[in-house]
């Protein structure tokens, strides 16, 4: 092979080799990318806004009509990557833990509201997330929200107690066993 060619076909090789580490996503899987030290816990717990949103039924709810709960309130979008990324998680902490103790509240910041984030989850498959939406604004706004996606966990009586900025796997083990903390009586 003359030399020009193989040189291309290296040059090639590499240019190649560069572009799909690049291109493809970094996954969530490592035990220091579950998101467990990216979730920091207030000293003291924060007041929550008693903002309006929308289930999906387009009623209005707030964060009080949840008391009692553990709430982990995920602030994402349809067009958001790393939300996206981290929604099926999301998913699969409301199907092991989710129900009379903690409840998991995925609220689309979609401006469009409900009339794509609800064909979104569907498409998805999330089937563990009730559809909530808020007009992309106030709510985030009021949150005191710096970019998406956003998590707040919010203790059961209504103050948040911690906040993740960025992705986490909400599924992890670890991430489980201390929102399971929050459930116990001693909380």
């Amino acid at each position: 092979m003359p030399k020009v060619l193989k040189f291309a076909a290296q040059s090639l090789t590499a240019l190649l080799y560069v572009a799909v580490l690049t291109i493809a996503p970094a996954p969530l899987s490592s035990a220091a990318d579950s998101g467990l030290d990216k979730l920091k816990w207030h000293e003291e717990p924060r007041a929550v806004p008693d903002t309006l949103f929308q289930d999906g039924e387009g009623k209005d709810i707030s964060i009080a009509d949840f008391a009692g709960k553990v709430l982990v309130v995920n602030l994402w979008a349809t067009w958001c990557a790393p939300c996206i990324r981290e929604m099926p998680t999301l998913d699969a902490l409301q199907a092991d833990l989710g129900g009379d103790r903690l409840h998991v509240i995925a609220l689309s910041q979609d401006r469009e509201g409900a009339r794509v984030a609800a064909p979104f989850i569907e498409k998805n498959g999330w089937s563990n997330l009730a559809l909530y939406v808020s007009d992309g604004t106030t709510f985030a706004r009021a949150a005191k929200i710096r970019g998406l996606p956003t998590t707040l966990i919010i203790s059961p009586d209504g103050r948040e107690v911690a906040r993740l900025e960025g992705t986490a796997e909400w599924n992890d083990p670890e991430i489980k066993q201390a929102l399971s903390k929050l459930l116990s009586p001693e909380g």
